[in-house]
């Protein structure tokens, strides 16, 4: 092993204790005086080298104690626990010349007094006591160190000691030692240190021993022009946003990791110069984004002046002059959630631009396809904040844009569907299979399916749409979907099937669940997985009924549901099902506010719900009517467009739009992985600039994350580091390469292998 410091140093006070047998007797022990205590990092480590007693405080167990105790230790009148050899007896605050006149020596010390003509002095040729540099620097008995003269240096050496004792003697002697040296020893993290400090300089300091902040301070300022103690925390903050020299490095250092440093935000805002109109780069102070968002909140609060058009041109101004906001530190650290929202709006904009299609297959065609985004991106927009204010100003942007387009689709599926609905084909019912299990989400619309289906991770899915059964309501449509025999069921009261039997009893839950399982497909609640050999039926999630109860609220509440839905398929296919197969019984309108009232006459209705009615036979209306699923002879009035036949409804179901009626049909399957893996999912993807958050889920700790140009090569990583997914299933990943924005690119989540266990792929900088 290389020779260290702390070994030269060993050397140094073995030759110190060193006698000719032949011609002298043996030192009773070596005294090592140290006025200005500078070794006294070096002690413990010598201690377990020498048998080294200590002046002080009475402390046996440290060898440590008052000048009677270390004479009786010298001379073996009490028992103390050395390593053989002469002792060497240490005394901080002790001066060689305190001893040297008996008659004038300090009374503490005088029990060892005399031990200075039994024993020697571990001095400096010329009789002093060792300074550090002294003994470092020394050529004739000392290290033969290259150390600056300096005062800073001087300083420096003395706090670093304990920091230099485990350094090869090799790299010292090759070293010009100074004190930007040694400070780097201390400090080896000035960047860090200084965002450490700005984030709680009491903390900071209070931890810090006086060596070390003394080094600090001195880095500050040599490094970033600031003496932390004169100038304080509210100059650092100025400096810190203002960016020049090495406060560049501090920025880039805090705006990759803002979470890590609270305390940061608050020296900015008290640091911002009022005596400068512009100072520090655009995004430098929270108070001139939070002025942005309030000015991007009155913007959006005033859609409702606009058409469609104009709030289209509208979105396309704000995005210009908000966009670049999402990549500032204020928008990590959750400060600019109008500014996301706005890139939902924007993706709104564009999705709600074109015209309905002209018939009644392309117009399901095209909602299947690409439609159902625009759906996707009124909630995410709506989702992107929570404050009250905020929720109103984007409500008002959002429906000038999505409502004009889904008043329009409504109308022209209505249009296409005509009175006898004879080219609307409901999807057929389940077909029970050996290995499947059947789920039932009542209200899975299809933009939420495609979430769904993002959680899914490895597993195999396929998410194919059918239509529901009319009118979209759940006693109507539910009972179309269920597996069971084709006279199980005829018409009932109001909108349900019912028995086809004497009773004609309404085909409710437990009435479809008795049907299933006469003809052999087990009933699974809560947490049952069943037998995977036969065929199943289960619920799961309660998406309709937070529909209903919250309203426009709802898209709060989907990531619950759904992080519930994907559990479930994961415990069903982990229990050895072969396949998971997730329909639904309709979709919903979402229109915050509420949908416009129509009237319909009282006494042509037996039943009316929000968007539909069933009329009395014989009835004439002036709405659009199709028949009923469970008799054609039945008439069902539907509410025009979106609108509703009853007051302040903001989430409804029971009419026809592609919202209603277009529904998924997910198939979900094992993967051929291994069993461990099956189910990682990414669930989450969010960039703010170019650093990327993720949440995944069913990823053990430890895994790791990374951002690849080809998911299966890891030598093609674009991200900054690969990170290890955590208990929170939250990571973030910093690409710094500028020039790949916009470019597309893989996220994976890679086991312990290196085998894939889920990907996604992402556009860098985008929130596609």
């Amino acid at each position: 092993m290389s020779e260290t410091l702390l070994d030269r140093l060993e050397a140094a006070l073995t030759l110190a204790v060193g006698f000719n047998e032949n011609a002298e007797v043996a030192p009773v022990a070596l005294l090592w005086s140290d006025r200005e205590r500078q070794f006294e990092h070096a002690i413990e480590p010598l201690s377990e080298r020498f048998p080294l007693v200590r002046h002080g405080g009475y402390s046996p167990s440290d060898n440590t104690g008052p000048a009677y105790w270390l004479r009786c230790a010298i001379a073996g009148t009490i028992e103390v626990d050395l390593p053989e050899g002469i002792p060497v007896v240490y005394l901080p605050g002790v001066a060689r010349e305190d001893l040297r006149a008996i008659e004038s020596c300090p009374r503490e010390l005088a029990p060892i007094a005399e031990l200075q003509y039994r024993g020697r002095f571990f001095s400096h040729p010329n009789g002093r006591d060792w300074s550090v540099r002294g003994l470092l620097a020394n050529r004739d008995v000392g290290l033969s160190l290259d150390i600056a003269e300096d005062h800073a240096t001087a300083a420096s050496l003395v706090a670093a000691l304990g920091e230099l004792l485990d350094r090869p003697m090799s790299r010292l002697e090759s070293q010009r030692i100074d004190a930007t040296f040694l400070q780097g020893l201390l400090n080896p993290d000035p960047v860090e240190a200084i965002l450490q400090w700005l984030d709680d300089p009491q903390r900071f300091q209070a931890r810090s021993s006086d060596a070390t902040w003394d080094a600090f301070a001195d880095q500050c300022t040599r490094e970033f022009d600031l003496d932390p103690a004169a100038d304080g925390p509210l100059t650092a903050g100025r400096k810190l946003g203002e960016r020049k020299g090495g406060w560049q490095q501090v920025w880039a250092r805090y705006a990759r990791n803002p979470e890590a440093y609270p305390g940061v935000e608050e020296r900015l805002r008290a640091g911002k110069p009022q005596d400068v109109l512009f100072a520090g780069a655009p995004d430098a102070w929270p108070q001139d984004n939070d002025d942005l968002e309030a000015k991007l909140r009155t913007a959006l609060a005033r859609f409702g002046e606009y058409t469609a058009s104009e709030a289209r041109d509208r979105i396309a101004a704000l995005v210009r002059d908000h966009e670049p906001r999402r990549g500032w530190v204020w928008a990590r650290l959750g400060r600019a959630p109008l500014a996301f929202a706005l890139e939902h709006l924007e993706q709104l904009a564009s999705l709600t631009a074109g015209s309905p299609a002209p018939s009644l297959g392309a117009l399901v065609d095209g909602y299947a396809e690409h439609g159902w985004q625009a759906d996707a991106a009124f909630l995410q927009s709506l989702s992107e904040v929570r404050e009250p204010a905020d929720r109103d100003a984007v409500q008002q942007a959002a429906l000038a844009l999505y409502r004009p387009w889904l008043e329009a689709q409504a109308t022209a599926f209505q249009g296409a569907l005509g009175p006898n609905a004879s080219d609307y084909r409901p999807g057929p019912p389940v077909e029970p299979a050996p290995g499947t299990v059947t789920m039932f989400v009542d209200g899975l619309r299809l933009d939420v399916a495609h979430r769904l289906q993002a959680r899914l991770g490895s597993f195999n899915h396929h998410l194919d749409v059918s239509l529901a059964a009319l009118p979209t309501v759940t006693d109507t449509a539910k009972p179309a979907l269920a597996p069971l025999p084709d006279d199980a069921l005829v018409a009932g009261e109001e909108f349900a099937a019912a028995r086809a039997t004497s009773s004609r009893a309404k085909a409710d839950v437990g009435v479809l669940r008795s049907l299933m399982q006469d003809r052999g497909v087990q009933i699974l609640k809560g947490a049952e997985v069943g037998d995977p050999s036969g065929s199943a039926w289960t619920e799961a999630g309660g998406i309709d009924k937070r529909g209903h109860e919250f309203g426009a609220a709802l898209v709060d509440e989907l990531d619950n549901e759904l992080a519930s839905i994907a559990r479930r398929i994961t415990m069903l296919l982990e229990a050895g099902w072969q396949t998971v197969e997730v329909v639904t019984d309709h979709g919903w309108l979402l229109v915050p506010g509420g949908m416009a009232k129509v009237d319909l006459p009282v006494a042509t209705v037996v039943k009316r719900k929000g968007r539909c009615a069933r009329l009395k036979d014989g009835a004439s209306v002036e709405v659009l009517t199709v028949p009923w699923h469970w008799d054609p002879n039945v008439d069902i009035a539907l509410s025009p467009g979106i609108t509703c036949f009853e007051t302040g409804k903001e989430y409804e179901h029971g009419g026809v739009s592609l919202q209603e009626c277009v529904v998924p049909r997910l198939k979900v399957s094992s993967s051929t992985g291994k069993a461990a893996t099956r189910g990682a999912a990414i669930t989450k993807v969010k960039w703010l600039g170019l650093v990327c958050r993720i949440e995944v889920e069913h990823v053990a700790p430890g895994m790791t994350v990374d951002l690849r140009a080809k998911p299966g090569e890891p030598t093609t990583s674009v991200a900054d580091d690969a990170k290890e997914t955590t208990a929170s299933g939250r990571v973030s990943l910093f690409v710094a390469d500028e020039d790949l924005e916009g470019e597309r690119a893989y996220l994976v989540v890679v086991g312990s292998d290196g085998s894939i266990l889920a990907q996604r792929e992402v556009t860098i900088g985008q929130n596609r």
